[in-house]
């Protein structure tokens, strides 16, 4: 029986708009756990998240069937969503849309 094995790594590093330090120590354990949440959610679970004050790194193994464009979208819109409530309304601006993706 013919299978498909795929196992691809990402790593998407994307900041805060103007690269303002606006991932403070007091939202950085929730941000981390909920973009973990979507990656779950998308079947491209997170190696490792981490983050400064103005940017972020994920590094995850991407799902065969979902474009590495489609996750970077639905990790920026959520964690942005995830954040409105925070009171941090700059960030609101979303991330930059510039995308960064290399292939490990």
């Amino acid at each position: 029986m013919p299978q498909s094995l795929a196992n691809i790594l990402v790593h998407v590093i994307f900041s805060t708009k103007d690269r303002r330090p606006l991932v403070t120590d007091s939202i950085r354990p929730g941000l981390h756990a909920y973009m973990a949440g979507i990656l779950q959610e998308l079947n491209s679970p997170a190696l490792i998240i981490n983050s400064v004050a103005d940017h972020a790194h994920i590094l995850c193994s991407l799902s065969k069937n979902l474009a590495a464009c489609k996750l970077v979208e639905e990790v920026k819109k959520s964690s942005t969503k995830w954040i409105k409530p925070k009171g941090i309304h700059v960030w609101l601006a979303k991330w930059l849309r510039g995308i960064f993706r290399e292939p490990i």
